[in-house]
């Protein structure tokens, strides 16, 4: 991976742009719906993202792994929705920027990574859970195709290491990866089979 830090931040920042569009348009009535994630509901897919972004900024500032699973689920809707999810991802992009993060090894649950690493980790969760919430809800499902194909060239980079991963025999997450129909697929759907999805 030979991106400069500038790079994976705008990845950064499209990853959470697209997210935060999608949270946008959920209809009020839409908060119990199913996602394509089995165990969420639309409201439990918002609160992970918030609480992610929030336990990454754990990570960063030297929080342990067995921090990160005992916060991972918990409550994080404790105002308005796209009002927290604005904020939590304000402050990891902060904490992403802070000197010397992008090479302190963190204590990431499944693996010791680089914050350069949790970063990429971090936009392919972002990503698919766009995804997930627009199939949800019947919203837009088009992902910035420059972001998809950089977790493409870099799936490998990204989950170096990292023992829960599409790319090891641990789907615990995301599932294990689905049949591509087709040579022809798309990037953004051989993403979504990489990670467990039907598109």
């Amino acid at each position: 991976m030979r991106d400069t830090d500038s790079t994976l931040l705008g990845h950064f920042d499209t990853a959470v742009a697209g997210f935060d569009g999608r949270l946008r348009a959920v209809p009020a009535t839409e908060w119990g719906s199913p996602t394509p994630c089995t165990e969420w509901n639309v409201r439990q897919l918002v609160n992970h993202m918030i609480q992610g972004s929030r336990i990454y900024v754990a990570l960063l500032r030297g929080g342990s792994s067995a921090e990160f699973m005992a916060n991972l689920n918990q409550e994080a809707l404790d105002g308005d929705p796209l009002t927290t999810y604005r904020e939590a991802a304000a402050e990891c992009r902060a904490a992403f920027l802070a000197d010397g993060a992008f090479d302190r090894v963190v204590d990431y649950p499944f693996g010791p990574v680089p914050g350069r690493q949790l970063l990429g980790l971090y936009v392919v969760d972002a990503v698919v859970h766009t995804w997930d919430l627009a199939r949800a809800v019947g919203l837009d499902e088009r992902l910035d195709p420059r972001t998809v194909g950089w977790v493409l060239d870099n799936f490998e980079w990204i989950y170096h290491g990292v023992t829960e991963s599409p790319i090891t025999d641990s789907y615990q997450y995301y599932g294990p990866p689905t049949a591509v129909a087709s040579p022809a697929e798309t990037a953004q759907n051989r993403l979504l089979h990489a990670m467990g999805r039907n598109p």
